[in-house]
């Protein structure tokens, strides 16, 4: 009887154990489709045709009529040009999670979204990418120089370009007291080679720095319910999740 015993409680623990392992390979398929597949958002392609030269000349020409309805202006060398020296993609962590479904925003928008809209919707002359240096990893910073020098490469003429652009990133220093608080800076390079950059871009200490790379109070539940909530884009949750690590 005692032996009888023994194989039956044998083979109530040989099928809980079938069982235990069956629910983790369950568990093990439904967090791989949950949560498998984030990568890494690259900078973009850059739009490779140039705007048509006759409507570079038009805007030029246009400068230069408004110019002449001003004689001491028309009296000056000078040329009036237009542009955006604080432009960010989602190469900023900020900028990332308002291009997110939660929050109402449209999907991503690299470097190369930025050149091209600057050159194609906005008819600016001259653009820098300022994006947080704080959220910005070596990678992104070659990615986002590579960019630049790819949007300069379509401009044409290099003497009448249509479109310069410039290579920087946003400093971002947050206090709690005015004391300690030195707000935003620009830093914008004129030049793109190499060995006229830095290597890395330089970022602040501090409150931004702590919440531009995720320590930002959410708690790991919330963050990993958030997939599962909006499963049908979720992929957009999981490219960030690797954005922020």
């Amino acid at each position: 009887m005692s032996f009888l015993s023994k194989a039956k409680r044998l083979k109530v623990w040989h099928w809980i154990g079938i069982s235990v392992l069956g629910i983790a390979c369950c568990l093990g398929v439904a967090g791989y489709v949950v949560y498998a597949g984030g990568h890494h958002e690259g900078p973009g392609t850059v739009h490779p045709t140039p705007l048509p030269r006759a409507m570079v000349e038009a805007r030029r020409a246009l400068q230069k009529r408004v110019t002449s309805a001003f004689p001491a202006a028309e009296a000056q060398p000078k040329q009036i040009l237009f542009g955006d020296l604080h432009v960010h993609s989602t190469f900023s962590a900020d900028a990332f999670v308002l291009s997110l479904p939660l929050t109402g925003g449209e999907g991503a928008h690299p470097p190369a979204d930025a050149c091209d809209f600057a050159r194609y919707c906005s008819s600016l002359d001259f653009f820098a990418m300022t994006d947080h240096a704080e959220s910005m990893t070596p990678r992104h910073w070659r990615e986002t120089k590579e960019s630049i020098r790819a949007c300069n490469a379509v401009a044409g003429d290099p003497a009448n370009p249509d479109l310069v652009a410039f290579v920087g990133w946003e400093w971002s220093q947050v206090g709690r007291i005015p004391e300690e608080h030195y707000g935003h800076k620009n830093v914008i390079f004129r030049d793109l080679a190499e060995d006229k950059l830095p290597t890395r871009p330089i970022a602040a200490g501090g409150l931004t720095s702590h919440a531009f790379r995720g320590k930002i109070g959410i708690s790991k539940l919330t963050l990993a319910m958030i997939p599962i909530r909006e499963f049908s884009r979720r992929r957009r949750y999981l490219d960030f999740n690797v954005f922020r690590k």
